[in-house]
């Protein structure tokens, strides 16, 4: 009798766990990679860009241009908006190489700051996004930029 149920509660224990990890997968989703570069918005490598978010002009600055794979630089964002768990996802759009997640410190009420360190690549031309949210949620405030190898 007690086979019987152990039996049961193992095959219903392999069927929650398939549609867990069914359903993670799904919502997981894969981010598409690009193959053509285009020309960006504004270069990083060059100056200080300003990016247009909730009809505010975004200011963003990096302590080091050009922008260097394995090299710390600090990373300013001003005129952004007050949040309390603001942090961000860096990926590359033209190869898959992980998620950096830097940490943001606010250093006015709408500026922010965080040490990134960027992944090497073995392409050219790396083209990377760094995405925005607020916890979990995404602030819909993202912008690109390449590292140049």
């Amino acid at each position: 009798m007690y086979k019987k149920i152990f039996f049961f509660a193992l095959i219903l224990l392999g069927i929650l766990a398939f549609f867990v990890v069914l359903n993670t997968t799904k919502t997981q989703g894969k981010r598409e990679l690009i193959s053509e570069l285009k020309p960006l918005e504004c270069d990083l490598n060059v100056k200080d860009c300003m990016f247009d978010f909730k009809g505010k002009k975004v200011l963003v600055k990096t302590s080091l241009k050009p922008l260097v794979s394995l090299q710390e630089f600090e990373l300013i964002l001003e005129n952004l908006g007050d949040y309390k768990k603001l942090n961000a996802r860096i990926y590359g759009l033209n190869m898959y190489m992980g998620d950096i997640v830097p940490s943001f410190e606010k250093i006015h009420s709408n500026s922010y700051k965080a040490n990134i360190v960027l992944s090497a690549c073995v392409i050219d031309i790396m083209r990377f996004r760094m995405e925005f949210f607020e916890g979990e949620e995404k602030l819909d405030f993202y912008f690109d930029f390449d590292v140049k190898r």
